[in-house]
Protein backbone atom coordinates (compact mmCIF):
# COMPACT_ATOMS: atom_id res chain seq x y z
CA UNK A 1 0.00 0.00 0.00
CA UNK A 2 1.33 3.42 -0.94
CA UNK A 3 1.48 5.78 2.04
CA UNK A 4 3.59 8.62 0.65
CA UNK A 5 4.41 10.21 -2.69
CA UNK A 6 7.07 12.85 -3.29
CA UNK A 7 6.57 14.81 -6.51
CA UNK A 8 9.58 15.90 -8.52
CA UNK A 9 8.81 19.12 -10.34
CA UNK A 10 10.83 21.10 -12.88
CA UNK A 11 12.17 24.56 -12.02
CA UNK A 12 13.72 27.14 -14.31
CA UNK A 13 15.09 29.52 -11.66
CA UNK A 14 15.89 28.19 -8.21
CA UNK A 15 15.82 31.66 -6.64
CA UNK A 16 12.24 32.26 -7.80
CA UNK A 17 11.14 28.77 -6.81
CA UNK A 18 12.57 29.22 -3.31
CA UNK A 19 11.09 32.70 -2.99
CA UNK A 20 7.59 31.51 -3.85
CA UNK A 21 7.49 28.19 -1.98
CA UNK A 22 9.35 29.39 1.12
CA UNK A 23 8.32 33.05 1.20
CA UNK A 24 4.73 32.77 0.02
CA UNK A 25 3.63 29.20 0.84
CA UNK A 26 5.63 28.61 4.03
CA UNK A 27 7.75 25.63 2.99
CA UNK A 28 11.09 24.97 4.70
CA UNK A 29 14.29 24.07 2.91
CA UNK A 30 15.52 20.52 3.52
CA UNK A 31 18.45 20.61 1.10
CA UNK A 32 19.78 22.81 -1.69
CA UNK A 33 22.05 21.17 -4.23
CA UNK A 34 23.34 22.86 -7.35
CA UNK A 35 20.51 21.68 -9.61
CA UNK A 36 18.16 20.00 -7.10
CA UNK A 37 16.05 21.47 -4.30
CA UNK A 38 14.14 19.73 -1.49
CA UNK A 39 11.36 21.52 0.39
CA UNK A 40 8.94 20.46 3.14
CA UNK A 41 5.81 21.77 4.80
CA UNK A 42 3.90 19.77 7.40
CA UNK A 43 3.97 16.23 5.97
CA UNK A 44 4.39 17.35 2.35
CA UNK A 45 7.79 17.07 0.67
CA UNK A 46 8.48 18.39 -2.83
CA UNK A 47 11.63 17.95 -4.89
CA UNK A 48 12.59 20.30 -7.72
CA UNK A 49 15.06 19.60 -10.51
CA UNK A 50 16.64 22.19 -12.77
CA UNK A 51 15.02 22.51 -16.21
CA UNK A 52 16.26 25.81 -17.64
CA UNK A 53 14.64 25.33 -21.04
CA UNK A 54 11.17 24.69 -19.62
CA UNK A 55 8.56 26.44 -21.77
CA UNK A 56 5.95 27.85 -19.41
CA UNK A 57 4.22 29.99 -22.03
CA UNK A 58 1.05 27.88 -21.74
CA UNK A 59 0.73 28.61 -18.00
Amino acid sequence: MVTQAIPKLPMRLKSQTKSYYIGQLGFMELADYEDYLLLEKDSVEIHFFEFKTLDSSFW
